[in-house]
């Protein structure tokens, strides 16, 4: 199994055999680079505590909107991880949740309570996180003006750090897949 599978941006968890493989590649390419990505792990977790800080403010706003939701937004298809989430999960030293398998996409996600999300916000999948439907939005508008110019600013700089995680990852993953090519 070559590295060059973890490049594999189409991966889906519906697809097992594909899925499992990049996970063990992952763990493969993690364990035999980890000085290499130090950097990715330190963004990594810039990113989760930048998350962290914004949390009670999406918290205020989610316990106001979604306890009244007439249409649950928290869908199974949602809460899949996709190849960018995994490497910076990995890049956390942590361990995917279980998914349950023959669930629908749209039936409400597996990891939501009654309560809200099993998942600690920093670590759910990206599109799940980012996910604010118009109810929610209008009130987060609606709201004081500073704390949502904070968190808009706060939100892009999660944005570029995370692009800055991945292109760090696919560049020590396209240095280490050309040394393995190039001729002794």
């Amino acid at each position: 199994m070559s590295p060059a599978y973890l490049l594999n941006s189409e991966l889906s968890w519906l697809d097992r055999k594909k899925w499992d493989r990049a996970i063990h590649l992952l763990e493969i390419f993690s364990s035999e680079h980890h000085e290499e990505l130090a950097h990715v792990k330190d963004l990594a977790r810039t990113i989760k505590y930048s998350i962290d800080k914004i949390d009670s403010f999406i918290q205020q706003n989610t316990a106001v909107i979604c306890p009244n939701c007439q249409k649950v937004c928290c869908i199974n298809r949602h809460g899949f991880y996709d190849y960018e989430d995994l490497v910076y999960i990995y890049a956390l030293g942590l361990k995917l949740p279980v998914y349950k398998e023959g669930m629908k996409d749209t039936e409400p996600c597996q990891f939501l309570s009654e309560y809200g999300c099993t998942i600690e916000r920093a670590i759910r999948p990206f599109r799940c996180n980012w996910y604010f439907c118009s109810a929610l939005l209008e009130h987060i508008e609606q709201g004081s003006a500073k704390p949502y110019r904070i968190f808009i600013k706060q939100l892009n700089e999660i944005l570029d750090l995370r692009k800055e995680m991945l292109n760090e990852f696919v560049r020590i993953l396209e240095a280490s897949l050309y040394a393995l090519s190039s001729p002794i």
